[in-house]
């Protein structure tokens, strides 16, 4: 059986990683607040690598992802959540994925 911060973390990380490379295949820097936006929106013309089919599945995730981030903050409180998925974006940048801005800081 997991703790809470062993589900959040593997489950966090797994999406994290499969973003990255969905922005890659669609040319898409996670870099930039409203690229983010943007594609949560629906509007795919920040997609540098125009009719992927992979955006649906990177839109889709992102909304997930911050579903998800949303319980871990409820679950285990602002400081642990942040430090998990701050731990996430180094292990993804060492990694040469690309991540989204911390969203979570304030």
């Amino acid at each position: 059986m997991t703790t809470g911060i062993e589900h959040f973390d593997s489950e966090l990380y797994a999406i994290d990683e499969r973003i990255g490379r969905l922005a890659l295949a669609c040319g898409v820097s996670l870099a930039d607040m409203p690229t983010i936006v943007a594609l949560i929106k629906g509007n795919f013309t920040v997609c540098r690598h125009g009719d992927n089919p992979k955006r649906q599945e990177l839109r889709a995730l992102l909304m997930m992802k911050y579903g998800i981030e949303e319980r871990c903050l409820a679950a285990l409180g602002n400081n642990e959540c942040l430090r998990l998925i701050e731990s996430h974006e180094d292990r993804l940048r060492a990694r040469g994925l690309p991540v989204e801005p911390t969203h979570t800081k304030k």
